[in-house]
């Protein structure tokens, strides 16, 4: 009698393991397609990311190529202004050599300050 109620009982403990291991089971299954429907709706899509990410570094990289075009335009309008006041109130004639030099001073300050910028983008 005893072991006959022991059996059953480990019969019956059986039962129940293999209820909860099908019970996981489905669950599993139910999760890998709630998964796969929400990837073809696009929740679980990378590609965006990295879409994404990929267009973040173009406007990065965009918007410093047009600041380039300040960076080295500056000094040298900067200059180029500094000549034109000299040239109103200290000296009588054109100096065209200091003009070179002037706009020469402003083109390596710019291309300065440009390598400075560059070599600071991570």
């Amino acid at each position: 009698m005893e072991l006959e109620d022991k059996k059953e009982i480990l019969e019956k403990e059986n039962e129940i393991v293999d209820e909860e291991r099908t019970a996981q089971a489905e669950e599993e299954k139910r999760k890998r397609k709630i998964f796969e429907i929400e990837k073809k709706l696009g929740r679980h899509n990378n590609e965006k990311e990295l879409k994404n990410k990929r267009n973040n570094k173009l406007m990065k990289y965009f918007a410093l190529a047009t600041n380039m075009v300040y960076i080295l335009a500056l000094p040298i309008l900067i200059m180029l202004g500094f000549y034109l006041l000299l040239k109103r109130y200290l000296f009588k004639t054109d100096q065209p050599l200091v003009l070179i030099i002037f706009l020469i001073i402003g083109a390596v300050s710019g291309y300065w300050s440009l390598i400075k910028q560059v070599n600071n983008i991570k």
